[in-house]
């Protein structure tokens, strides 16, 4: 492609091409196509980078890095473990209330997305139990843990069923303040980092979910 003022070499020892700006020295044609390739490059990436898949099938492909993360990294003793089969992430284990604990949850890696065009999300999933059981989505949008998160509880049967949790069902909370008011407008969904499920209720005892995908919708899916 030839642009409007700007004369290409005939060869690699041929003169450089002028770029009309007076006052700068001319830049070599190689050198002015890599960075322009690479500005592109960097354009394209970071906007895909920034684009959530619309279905994470676990057990399958990638997804399969999403990592417990329990109370004792504040020293409490509840135990979750995470397996995968070839089309399940299973997490099972027991929430204890000793030493300040109570809480278990399983992370998907770091990593920004923007699920501002999505109005809910829809998961095939079950207890492993045999007793239904309530668990909580989080949405986190800071780095930080004790910065708020956004979380909505949903309820799961120990059949396989597809349970949707529209958004307008999330709530943000705080691990100092609990939920906050509705006036708490930083963070939304444009940016969420991280994402999870967590058993948290106040309540000990032993725990198990199962689920085969989670996929985020917009109003036409839903419907």
């Amino acid at each position: 492609m030839t642009c409007s003022g700007i004369s290409s070499a005939t060869s690699a020892l041929g003169s450089e091409p002028d770029l009309g700006l007076p006052g700068l020295y001319p830049m070599p044609a190689l050198i002015l196509k890599s960075v322009f390739t690479m500005a592109l490059l960097t354009s394209f990436c970071s906007g895909m980078t920034e684009r959530p898949p619309a279905l994470f099938d676990f057990g399958k492909g990638e997804v399969t890095n999403w990592r417990s993360l329990n109370d004792g990294v504040m020293g409490g003793r509840s135990i979750g473990v995470v397996d995968y089969t070839r089309g399940t992430m299973t997490w099972t284990g027991k929430v204890s209330l000793e030493n300040n604990g109570g809480f278990s949850s399983v992370r998907s890696p770091w990593g920004r997305r923007d699920l501002s065009d999505f109005d809910s999300v829809t998961m095939r999933c079950r207890t492993t139990t045999g007793e239904a059981d309530t668990f909580t989505l989080t949405m986190e949008v800071s780095e930080q843990w004790w910065m708020p998160y956004w979380k909505a509880n949903f309820d799961v049967e120990p059949e396989w069923t597809e349970v949707t949790l529209p958004f307008d069902r999330l709530k943000k909370s705080s691990a100092y303040t609990g939920e906050l008011s509705k006036f708490w407008t930083w963070g939304d969904l444009s940016s969420v980092l991280r994402m999870g499920y967590m058993k948290y209720d106040g309540t000990a005892g032993e725990f198990g979910l199962e689920v085969d995908w989670m996929r985020f919708n917009t109003a036409e899916v839903r419907n």
